[in-house]
């Protein structure tokens, strides 16, 4: 069965802002995150903990403001808590395995682009520790992807 859910990534290759708009028929999840080269590497570690239950939680920060989001495993449901300073907080659930796997085709969908534009496959010397999708970031990602593949 298909699942219900869409997840959109935009990233600025320039400055490492982005959203991550994950979404179904009744909630749309807005991720913004800031620092990119950072936040993805240790996003797509922590989804992975939290897959293989290293992890039931884990806390995303959004370089830049006190904005961030908490996402909790329960069983087989995601709880995502956005906490927005100063107030407001809003809470969305998904399965589990539809978010991640959804969110997985999302960025294969993003890395796939950036391949066909010609900005991904970075040389070695072209590797940037600060730029939004180095080496570290797609490492990061591809053990993410492998992972929900076993």
């Amino acid at each position: 069965m298909k699942s219900a859910l869409n997840c959109a990534v935009t990233i600025n290759l320039d400055g490492g802002d982005g959203e991550i708009i994950v979404s179904d028929k009744s909630q749309t999840l807005i991720i913004s995150i800031g620092l990119a080269a950072i936040t993805l590497r240790n996003f797509f570690s922590d989804l992975n903990a939290l897959y293989t239950y290293k992890k039931t939680k884990f806390k995303l920060e959004h370089y830049g403001s006190a904005d961030y989001y908490l996402f909790v495993r329960d069983s087989n449901v995601i709880r995502i808590e956005e906490v927005r300073r100063p107030g407001g907080r809003y809470i969305y659930k998904f399965n589990l395995m539809d978010f991640l796997l959804t969110f997985e085709k999302g960025f294969q969908k993003f890395f796939a682009k950036l391949r066909k534009d010609g900005v991904l496959s970075l040389n070695q010397d072209e590797d940037d520790f600060m730029y939004p999708v180095n080496r570290d970031v797609t490492n990061s990602f591809d053990s993410f992807s492998k992972s929900l593949k076993q």
